[in-house]
């Protein structure tokens, strides 16, 4: 498992050390401690988290200038205001007439109640 020893570096700007034991760490304290005169050094074992990653949409609306419709001519305004002919008449199927059940009542089929 790894180690890391934070400590002050020799401009006093904090300073930190990877180890990939703790024993190793520890004597990198003591060398701070014995050699370069550093009193401020920590160990801190380094573990890996777990991480899950999500789908994230975000939306964006466009800008007011780009929701605006041009202008159309006055021609083709007045055109598409013109009447339509009229269509011809559909023929329309007749409904079904409703069942008659055993006891003369009229029923909407098998699944009425």
């Amino acid at each position: 498992m790894e180690h890391v020893v934070f400590h002050s570096g020799p401009d006093g700007n904090p300073a930190f050390r990877r180890f990939g034991s703790l024993e190793e760490a520890v004597r990198f304290v003591e060398h701070l401690r014995n050699v370069e005169g550093v009193e401020d050094a920590t160990v801190h074992v380094l573990t890996p988290v777990p991480l899950a990653f999500r789908a994230y949409y975000k939306v964006e609306v466009p800008s007011v200038e780009a929701l605006s419709v041009p202008a159309q001519p006055v021609d083709s305004v007045a055109a598409a205001m013109e009447p339509v002919a009229e269509m011809a008449p559909v023929d329309v199927a007749p409904e079904p007439e409703p069942a008659v059940a055993a006891n003369g009542k009229k029923t909407l089929g098998f699944f009425a109640g």
